[in-house]
């Protein structure tokens, strides 16, 4: 991808023009509306994840651990693409000062370590899966995970998605207002 279309594809994702003048929560929101949009999927290939700006990666990897969350639960993140990204997305959880959420996070990765499995194993195991197919964790990654997945899921209960007092989003936004200079100055380089 070179120059122009990298900043054309950035463009795509939000929008250059009066950034300067959009708060931490239009630049989030406008972000979360056009991810998923077009060609804009290629963002989540490593050759172009890395290059973009820290801020913009922030916000994407948190809209995908929410919307995994929502859609397939704690397991479902950590088997799926985003899931390869679960070291990037405990850091950017300690960037937006969302302490608790990075803690639990944190310690969801701690156990897949005891159990010597990483996210990019249990994506392999997915992949392996015919197309369309359903199937539970212990049927995609064996049984002798099930006890790893149970101490998973009781430790995500806690995590944000659960709590009326808490919204990683809330956090999100601040982060993006008190960095947007920097995002701009990113951009503009």
């Amino acid at each position: 991808m070179n120059d122009r279309n990298y900043r054309e594809f950035l463009n795509n994702l939000v929008s250059f023009k009066q950034l300067k003048d959009k708060s931490g929560e239009e630049i989030v929101e406008e972000i979360a509306s056009n991810l998923y949009e077009g060609e804009n999927y290629l963002i989540f290939q490593e050759e172009y994840f890395y290059k973009i700006p820290e801020q913009i990666r922030d916000i994407i990897l948190l809209i995908n651990f929410d919307t995994e969350l929502a859609m397939e639960g704690i397991l479902g993140f950590l088997e799926n693409s985003s899931g390869v990204y679960l070291n990037d997305t405990i850091e950017t959880l300690e960037k937006i000062q969302a302490e608790q959420d990075h803690n639990i996070l944190n310690n969801i990765k701690h156990i897949l370590d005891e159990n010597n499995i990483s996210t990019s194993q249990l994506r392999v195991n997915t992949n392996d899966q015919e197309l369309y197919s359903i199937q539970s964790f212990s049927e995609t990654h064996g049984s002798a995970y099930d006890d790893m997945a149970d101490r998973i899921c009781e430790i995500a209960e806690k995590l944000y998605i659960s709590s009326e007092n808490r919204n990683i989003f809330d956090n999100l936004i601040l982060y993006v207002d008190k960095n947007k200079s920097l995002l701009i100055r990113e951009l503009n380089n």
